[in-house]
């Protein structure tokens, strides 16, 4: 005992030595981004991060050897394309650097002197941990400086806190304009930007000026600059859902506000339709949105993530007073059929949401406002003069819209991209609100024609002719009251479906045990805003129509060169049958509290 106390000084020194030795962990992105950040992405560890992906189902996915034809072309394509530029430009192989990617990893926004005046842009950053491989990047930077200086590129050493770093001159090409100048215009010139980058410990540290480099700089040095995690903003949706995060992001949308609405101050006031844009940007309710945060995480059963809109209620006006949901039973009723591939159940009042949206258009513009009315207060008045789409329509709203569709009916491009589908509108007096939704066809542009109603199962159903282009098949809405919904959608055999759903019989979704397990995971199914997808089906028609065509036909239409589209070579995807494993289904509910709306998500690994 005496011996190893007499010890105990020489091995606290040669713990002290190894500590001193060994290189200090880069701090996390909170503690490490200076408070004027306005955006950040992070990935807190790199390596376990691409573990956990590649054990994921989208993981399996992209290895499947099915899917090696497209995955080669792809990654062919990149090389040659995006990397060959860099390569090309600046001499360097991007393949030897990706490999030095070992831990934190993390892109971020920073004000700096932005205040949306001209000359003045946020800042960027860069941050990549290499961790035990420090020395490797040291050697590549070193490269890297050699192979620029020998093709005389613009480059010029900058000391940050006493550490080497490097300032490349970059010039960007010109935006091309689809018009060619005119003669005797000057050609618009090149952009030039700076590329600051070094190490500091661990970390390669990349920014556009060395004002945003020193901030991170001085924090790996031990310096005490003020934090983005010191941001009580930042800190509310930390605690609240960055935890067990393999990646997460966060923006800051107050100093973004401020500066929208200094511009909008030097603006010249209201526009031809009365739009006054800083009456604009306070009524639709960007006031009082003072972050906007995600987080994501997986792990061996299953993939979750959450979007949170810092809101707080005394603050929430216009658009976000209308999406915040009720906290109400929102899951699926007993007649939405087993087969659904797709359901939303959102419990919004209405009548509430129609108030609302008055209010924010009078806010917006006067005038347009005016206008709105005056079209109202005429609808439907062509056929009966005594008809008040307001008291028809908008009193008959309830409190309860659900939205569910079924798998495609065929295989051509429209019938895969549009699947049956079904909008049941609750209300107390379904049958008077559906009268005012036929109404409503007096809005649609061009054509709103009402058709000749028909009977099914003892319930009327009427239609409206949808506008369509000339040499298209005409399309129509049919709509129905029953069991206090109004149903409206394009495919009869969905509606009649929903009309006999009544006389019982059928499987439903609800007694899905699986989902009901899943909806714990967001939250329940009481939280006013609540849907389901069956990936495996409803990614069936996405998937075919890139595979045979759809997509490029699309682009063909648009015309041009997309140089992105050459890195995708769809028509080489495997039949979707073949690889519809790896697909399950997923849930998402919505949800208010005092401080904000939030949006969560979970989907199960494929059973």
């Amino acid at each position: 005992m005496n011996r190893l106390f007499r010890l105990s000084p020489v091995l606290s020194a040669f713990s002290l030595a190894l500590a001193l030795a060994s290189p200090a962990a880069v701090p996390p992105a909170p503690k490490l981004l200076p408070q004027d950040t306005l955006a950040l992405v992070t990935v807190s560890d790199w390596g376990r991060t691409l573990a956990d992906l590649k054990g994921s189902p989208a993981g399996h996915l992209w290895n499947d050897p099915l899917l090696k034809p497209f995955r080669d072309h792809f990654e062919e394509k990149f090389t040659g394309k995006i990397l060959g530029d860099l390569e090309k430009e600046l001499g360097i192989k991007a393949g030897d650097y990706l490999g030095l990617l070992q831990g934190q990893f993390t892109v971020a926004l920073v004000q700096n002197d932005w205040k949306g005046e001209d000359g003045t842009d946020p800042g960027w950053l860069m941050i990549i941990d290499t961790k035990e491989r420090s020395g490797d990047l040291k050697k590549q930077l070193e490269e890297v400086r050699k192979k620029l200086t020998d093709a005389k590129k613009p480059l010029k050493s900058e000391k940050i806190r006493d550490l080497d770093f490097s300032v490349l001159t970059l010039e960007l090409p010109a935006k091309e304009s689809e018009e060619e100048p005119a003669e005797g215009d000057a050609k618009p010139k090149p952009h030039k930007m700076n590329l600051v980058f070094g190490q500091a410990d661990t970390a390669l540290v990349l920014g556009e000026s060395v004002k945003s480099v020193e901030k991170v700089v001085a924090r790996l040095t031990g310096g005490s600059v003020p934090t983005v995690g010191e941001d009580p903003g930042f800190q509310a949706a930390e605690a609240a859902w960055f935890g067990k995060a393999y990646v997460y992001g966060w923006v800051n949308i107050t100093p973004v506000y401020n500066v929208l609405l200094q511009q909008a101050k030097a603006s010249d006031g209201a526009d031809a339709l009365g739009v006054d844009v800083k009456a604009a940007l306070k009524a639709v309710g960007l006031a009082g949105l003072k972050t906007v945060s995600f987080a994501a995480d997986l792990n061996s059963e299953g993939t979750g993530g959450v979007i949170g809109l810092a809101v707080p209620e005394a603050q929430r006006v216009g658009l976000f007073k209308m999406l915040a949901p009720t906290a109400k039973e929102s899951g699926p009723l007993p007649f939405i059929p087993a087969d659904a591939v797709t359901f939303t159940r959102w419990r919004i009042d209405g009548q509430k949401v129609w108030a609302t949206l008055e209010e924010t258009l009078g806010n917006v513009s006067p005038q347009l406002a005016g206008f709105v009315q005056m079209m109202i207060s005429t609808a439907g008045r062509d056929k009966d003069p005594n008809f008040d789409f307001k008291k028809t329509f908008v009193a008959n709203l309830g409190d309860d819209l659900i939205l569910y569709s079924k798998a495609p009916t065929g295989t051509s491009p429209q019938e895969l991209m549009s699947p049956p589908s079904l909008t049941l509108v609750g209300s107390a007096n379904a049958d008077r609100l559906a009268t005012g939704l036929r109404a409503a066809g007096g809005f649609l542009p061009g054509s709103g024609e009402e058709l000749k109603d028909r009977e099914f199962n003892g319930k009327k159903v009427g239609a409206v002719r949808l506008p369509s282009d000339p040499g298209q098949k005409p399309r129509k809405l049919e709509i129905a009251a029953s069991g206090g919904y109004v149903a409206v959608g394009s495919s009869p055999a969905l509606l009649e479906e929903y009309l006999r759903s009544a006389e019982g019989g059928g499987k439903s979704l609800r007694d899905d045990a699986a989902i009901g397990r899943a909806a714990e995971k967001v939250g329940g199914l009481g939280t006013g805003l609540f849907g389901y997808e069956n990936q495996r089906e409803s990614l069936r028609g996405q998937w075919e129509f890139l595979r045979t065509g759809g997509f490029d036909k699309m682009l063909d239409q648009g015309g041009g060169r997309n140089e992105w589209r050459e890195l995708f070579d769809f028509k080489a995807l495997p039949p979707y049958d073949q690889i519809a494993k790896h697909f399950g289904f997923a849930v998402f509910a919505g949800s208010t509290d005092p401080q904000g709306l939030n949006f969560k998500f979970y989907g199960p690994n494929p059973r």
